[in-house]
């Protein structure tokens, strides 16, 4: 833990979706927020799913500075180890420390949503492999000495209900199921550090990506956004769960973020409480607690 009242967080993928909300949800006043994604100039814009969608570190970092938190914009591509590394030596170098690691990047690709079967989408959804599994790993490899060394508290990962129904196809699946699974397992060797390592379904929310694609997919998405949740609910569970004094009875766990802001009697932006997909999607797994080296 670093200074009283003062926390370096790591948010990756915080220029737009989730990983904004996160990062923009979690901010509390003196908190240090380093916020990592390749879109950095207010007003950039990425093309998502035919959508033209806003995508800026700048404006993620404006947000967080109005709550009196200090956020800090890092551009990177999460493709690249040499680039991780970097941000890796930087977080040591600039600050000494890191309380909180929230991996929210996720690459998209435009045939993910596409109804066809996996063998005529492209072999490009690999990516979703690359950024969201594979750099969160790598990033959680180059930072978990300097958390063990500054007595860091947890390292979270954004997952979603896409691990335990068909959503999206194999790779997205494959993805979130292995970053739950990861999670757990690293969780097994933080314990001794007293890290906790967590995943988080996020659940469906209501972020610009999310509401245009449901104008165009009707039906289809107008159940899931009656009880879908803001972007910065995450942030605030995430909070909660920090704050935890029995923050360890979670580790390797996998959570859903609406059951656990009910435990914690969180209401989101607009006063309502966003709804568990529990018993339409699926609940996480329970893993084994078998050992071996």
């Amino acid at each position: 833990m670093t200074k009283q009242n003062k926390r370096v967080i790591l948010v990756t993928g915080a220029s737009r979706g989730v990983g904004k909300g996160i990062a923009e949800g979690i901010a509390q006043p003196s908190d240090i927020i380093i916020c990592a994604a390749r879109s950095m100039a207010e007003g950039t814009t990425v093309q998502q799913f035919g959508f033209e969608i806003n995508s800026s570190l700048e404006d993620t970092v404006k947000n967080i500075n109005q709550k009196g938190a200090q956020g800090i914009p890092y551009e990177i591509d999460l493709n690249k180890p040499d680039e991780i590394l970097n941000l890796a030596t930087f977080v040591k170098e600039e600050f000494g420390c890191l309380d909180l690691l929230v991996h929210a990047a996720c690459q998209i690709h435009d045939d993910l949503i596409t109804p066809k079967p996996y063998w005529e989408k492209s072999l490009d959804l690999w990516s979703v492999m690359d950024v969201g599994l594979k750099s969160n790993y790598f990033l959680s490899h180059a930072l978990t000495p300097l958390m063990i060394e500054s007595k860091g508290k947890l390292i979270l990962q954004i997952s979603s209900h896409g691990a335990m129904c068909y959503m999206h196809g194999p790779i997205y699946g494959a993805q979130k199921a292995a970053i739950d699974k990861m999670a757990f397992d690293m969780a097994h060797d933080l314990k001794p550090f007293n890290i906790c390592s967590l995943s988080l379904w996020s659940g469906i929310v209501k972020d610009e990506k999310t509401q245009k694609v449901s104008e165009q997919h009707g039906e289809q998405y107008a159940e899931f956004l009656k009880g879908a949740a803001s972007q910065e609910y995450a942030g605030m569970v995430i909070n909660e769960i920090y704050q935890d004094s029995e923050i360890m009875n979670f580790s390797g766990s996998t959570l859903i973020a609406a059951e656990i802001g009910d435990k914690y009697g969180i209401k989101d932006i607009d006063s309502n409480s966003p709804q568990s997909d529990r018993e339409s999607l699926g609940g996480p797994r329970k893993y084994s607690d078998t050992v071996i080296y």
